[in-house]
């Protein structure tokens, strides 16, 4: 039985507009543009004793724009470029599917996407996360509403999506704003110590 010292706390993070310029349906390296300074925040946080977990909604493969397989190509990629500062991202989490194009696609599945709780909540399990000292780093208040759900501690960044309504959202949520993952730690720096 795990006990609850044993948990460790993660900081989870979205993909597109939070680790990369999200370029729309991002799917081969060399569409992969590192949101600048990301790459040595991850570091400092991994150095601070979180476990790093991308959780990403991937339409495009329900789409028939690209294949599951070069998803996992392209993480693999990014995960290489991570190894190369020392960085180790614990799992990549990917939800192929969307309601659209999936015709009755089997509900557990679905809510696996965003704002779904299914792939934290896997993540949890396989990586014996604490979820209280946990934290999650998003673009979209689909990324954040999963993280309220579950009580993890939400953070917004701008990326292409960002309007005013998503700001009076966050407000109205208490949920702090950054234009990207390394101000979130320059403004947050309590995060660097869970």
């Amino acid at each position: 039985m795990i006990t609850t010292a044993a948990l460790q706390p993660a900081c989870f993070l979205d993909r597109d507009g939070t680790l990369n310029v999200d370029h729309d349906f991002v799917h081969r390296p060399d569409e992969w543009d590192w949101i600048p300074g990301v790459p040595d925040a991850l570091l400092r946080l991994q150095r601070a004793g979180y476990k790093l977990i991308v959780v990403t909604n991937q339409s495009g493969i329900a789409r028939g724009r690209f294949s599951m397989e070069d998803v996992e190509a392209l993480h693999a990629y990014a995960a290489r470029q991570l190894a190369e500062s020392g960085v180790h991202i614990s799992g990549w989490y990917i939800a192929p599917w969307h309601p659209d194009f999936h015709n009755g696609k089997d509900p557990a599945l679905l809510a696996e996407r965003k704002p779904g709780t299914g792939l934290f909540e896997r993540a949890a399990l396989e990586h014996q996360l604490d979820l209280s000292r946990s934290f999650m780093v998003g673009d979209k208040a689909s990324d954040l509403k999963p993280a309220l759900k579950l009580g993890i501690r939400p953070f917004l960044v701008r990326s292409r999506f960002y309007s005013e309504e998503l700001e009076r959202w966050c407000a109205s949520q208490n949920i702090a704003i950054a234009d990207d993952l390394p101000q979130l730690l320059q403004r947050e720096p309590e995060l660097l110590h869970p």
